[in-house]
């Protein structure tokens, strides 16, 4: 019986350190873990590590990961495409040349994805981007049209399972429409029934439609649909809407359950968030979850699972049936050294770079910048992760010895100094804030909002280009904006080159 429990979880397996904790991976292996997913690492380290975990594992495993945007997004050596918002930017789903460049996107992120040992994706992300101000969404949807959102869906989904790969369509019934993020709080959904059927719902239900193999059901609060408990916990959600009313009929898995919207609730006051944790994947497998999803401690869940078995042994064998029937249909479970080779190879990069190009746009004429007019560079960088290189190196490419400044939330900002370097010259500033897990904000903080006002108002013409949500930069009020959507290396180069070669 515990066996049969732990092939219902998935821990998290951390790439750059698998060899360090081989054998606590193993250990998990042996006991009967249901899989893995993925957090970074090398490419020969993981899929070497992944290879010797699936030799061991009596019962395939589940080798996952957020790959969101490819391989590159986690294995270092994996191509890196655009985040969903500059794809749906980039690709018009009516033009046949643009369908053509997402079908072979798609194809080389699942032969990456699968060459190096992976068989499940988590992906694609068929949230609505209907609230600007999102903190964890935001890039990472295709539109805020949901006719859109389910048309790049349903191509992802097909794209990645006719490779062989499990594709796991998410954060259901729908994420779009907040403004917490859920790895610290719980997100709450305010639209009523008939909004949720027309918006946040309907690419879920083409995704069903098109025969997606996994769901993953988001930390959300959707009174509309369940006025008391999370989606995470409601019978009502998972088993009465997505599998009776959508008619799905494989994996629900659960959005990660260290999250701090599922890890700190509980209907029941007090109580250590382990426990806390620990009821909660309890109450998931009993709402009809199948997989539990990166619990904290998953030996200790798994534990305390076993101890409670008597209240959840029916949902424990009714999942256990859908999960192996799924990993019966596993084409491969091994890294495919020949595919291995081709990672990243120069045709993927060029592929993915003709996406961020396509994708990059700007609201007014870029004025060519004559090599006397004296221009400053100027890098605001809300992740203090000293990001902007790449872009500054591809503007002195064309016009060396130009000034660069940086500016980023760790080290105090002399504003004064900034301003007497910008004034009556070409402002060229590159805006970097990434959407990602915890960081619960999307956006500049104060300071640096109001070091690129100034900055921009004090200069002779400004071009602003934001690696980051659009949202961020709607009210800069800069003679040019560029969006890019991402800090990727690609997309600083491609900007680089629209601000020094206009034509």
């Amino acid at each position: 019986t515990r066996q049969k429990i732990s092939q219902l979880v998935i821990a998290r397996l951390d790439g750059g350190d698998i060899q360090k904790k081989f054998k606590y991976y193993r250990s998990l292996t042996r006991q009967g873990i249901g899989g893995f997913i993925v957090f970074g690492g090398g490419l020969k380290e993981v899929s070497r590590g992944i290879k010797r975990l699936q030799g061991d594992a009596g019962i395939p495993l589940f080798i996952a990961s957020d790959l969101e945007q490819g391989l590159g997004q986690q294995i270092q050596g994996g191509t890196l495409f655009p985040p969903a918002m500059a794809v749906g930017r980039a690709i018009n789903s009516k033009r046949r040349d643009d369908i053509r460049l997402l079908r072979r996107s798609v194809r080389i992120m699942a032969d990456e994805i699968i060459a190096a040992g992976f068989n499940v994706v988590f992906s694609p992300v068929l949230d609505v981007n209907t609230n600007p101000k999102n903190p964890i969404i935001c890039t990472r949807a295709y539109s805020d049209d949901p006719e859109e959102v389910a048309w790049f869906g349903k191509e992802l989904i097909k794209g990645f399972q006719s490779r062989g790969l499990i594709a796991c369509a998410k954060h259901f019934p729908g994420h779009g429409d907040t403004e917490r993020d859920s790895h610290r709080e719980l997100p709450v959904v305010k639209a009523g029934i008939k909004r949720l059927r027309n918006v946040e719902l309907r690419p879920f239900a083409a995704a069903v439609k098109a025969g997606v193999t996994m769901v993953m059901v988001g930390h959300l609060k959707v009174p509309a649909l369940d006025p008391k408990l999370p989606s995470t916990f409601s019978r009502k959600i998972i088993q009465r809407l997505l599998r009776d009313q959508m008619g799905f009929k494989g994996l629900v898995i659960t959005d990660a359950m260290n999250m701090h919207a599922v890890s700190r609730y509980d209907p029941i006051p007090g109580g250590k968030r382990q426990e806390k944790e620990r009821s909660a994947c309890l109450n998931a497998l009993k709402a009809g979850a199948n997989i539990l999803l990166h619990p904290r401690d998953p030996e200790e869940v798994i534990d305390f699972l076993y101890s409670h078995q008597d209240r959840i042994m029916p949902e424990v064998n009714r999942s256990l049936q859908r999960v192996l029937r799924i990993k019966k249909k596993i084409v491969n479970t091994l890294p495919l050294s020949a595919g291995i080779r081709r990672i990243g190879q120069r045709s993927h990069r060029e592929t993915a770079f003709e996406m961020t190009e396509r994708s990059i746009n700007t609201d007014n004429e870029i004025l060519a910048i004559n090599k006397i007019f004296r221009a400053v560079i100027l890098i605001i960088d809300d992740d203090d992760s000293r990001a902007g290189k790449r872009f500054a190196e591809t503007i002195r490419d064309h016009y060396p010895g130009v000034k660069k400044l940086y500016v980023d939330n760790k080290r105090p900002a002399d504003a004064g100094k900034i301003l007497d370097k910008v004034k009556d010259r070409l402002l060229i500033a590159g805006v970097f804030s990434k959407i990602s897990a915890w960081k619960g904000r999307s956006g500049l903080s104060v300071k640096l909002r109001s070091v690129l006002k100034k900055a921009v108002r004090t200069s002779g013409y400004s071009v602003v280009a934001g690696f980051c949500c659009p949202h961020v930069l709607r009210d800069i009020k800069a003679d040019v904006v560029i969006r890019a959507y991402s800090g990727s290396e690609q997309a600083q180069e491609a900007v680089g080159k629209v601000i020094c070669d206009p034509e």
